[in-house]
């Protein structure tokens, strides 16, 4: 549900975050609520001006209850350069609060237990968010990572396992607080709900982002005129699906082609092959290909 705009951004809000709002209200928590999303929104404009910094386009933010998520029109999955550093703004943007909330704490006379919960809240994010795990930061900054030498769907598929992995750890520890008569748990057990079925929405979207990747491929060599290319071997018993295992965006891949034998047959550009794929399918061998001969 839209609720606004934030710096000209529209602004929604989760339904179960509103949930949250009138939990906090039943149980005289709404200040730490509105300080925590004070903190989100603190932290979610981090990310919004490393892509702002990248000429790149922010199509909304939402509120959920376990933080908020800064939704991107670009590819950005699939430019682990700017991926990563976009995803590491969060949690420097909680850093920031750390340090100034220590920096003023002398000239400035708050109630203590206000003061810790401020540190607490902004301790507990960054150090959350840090976790390697998707849809987590860390685990995006990891997929980043990955992405360099595994290829974007096998850095998502590894991140998004960790973060399903989280999710359990995290729901464990919900029911053994609840076992304790402590009912906090619940949060933990919904929150872990949350992320799991985020992860998992994480590696389904993996095949449709990679898809949308190749369609604008040949928009994105118009527009930039000059692409750093990668270079791919693949014998003519390779099928098209192989080759795209391979990719590692945002590069240009040159893909020479070889006979059985070892002999360089001749070589494929990206669009070329791209182009096979929604004609031919993935099982396509590169050798029935109409290769660019030497």
């Amino acid at each position: 549900m839209r609720i606004g705009s934030y710096f000209g951004i529209p602004l929604k809000v989760n339904p179960f975050f509103i949930l949250l709002l009138l939990l906090a209200l039943i149980y005289g928590k709404l200040g730490e609520a509105f300080i925590l999303l004070a903190i989100v929104l603190w932290h979610e404009s981090f990310h919004i001006l490393v892509v702002k910094a990248h000429r790149l386009q922010v199509s909304e933010i939402e509120l959920l209850p376990c933080g908020g998520v800064a939704r991107i029109d670009a590819l950005l999955q699939l430019n682990p350069e700017i991926e990563w550093m976009v995803a590491i703004a969060g949690p420097l943007a909680n850093a920031v609060l750390l340090f100034s909330a220590y920096a003023l704490a002398p000239y400035i006379q708050i109630d203590q237990v206000w003061f810790d919960f401020f540190i607490q809240a902004n301790l507990g994010m960054a150090l959350f968010n840090l976790l390697p795990a998707l849809p987590l930061d860390g685990g995006r900054v990891l997929r980043g990572l990955l992405a360099k030498k595994r290829g974007f769907k096998d850095a998502t598929r590894i991140a998004a396992i960790l973060g399903q992995i989280l999710t359990m750890f995290l729901a464990g520890w919900g029911i053994y607080l609840i076992i304790l008569e402590k009912w906090q748990g619940l949060m933990h057990i919904f929150a872990g709900a949350m992320l799991f079925f985020a992860a998992r929405q994480e590696m389904k979207n993996a095949s449709y982002v990679f898809m949308r990747y190749l369609t604008t491929k040949k928009q994105e060599l118009r527009l930039k005129r000059v692409l750093v290319a990668r270079e791919i071997v693949a014998t003519v018993e390779t099928s098209l699906g192989e080759v795209l295992q391979e990719f590692q965006p945002p590069c240009y891949h040159l893909i020479w082609v070889m006979n059985l034998e070892g002999e360089i047959l001749g070589f494929l550009g990206e669009i070329e092959l791209i182009s096979a794929l929604f004609e031919h399918g993935m099982a396509q061998k590169i050798g029935a290909l109409p290769i660019r001969r030497i």
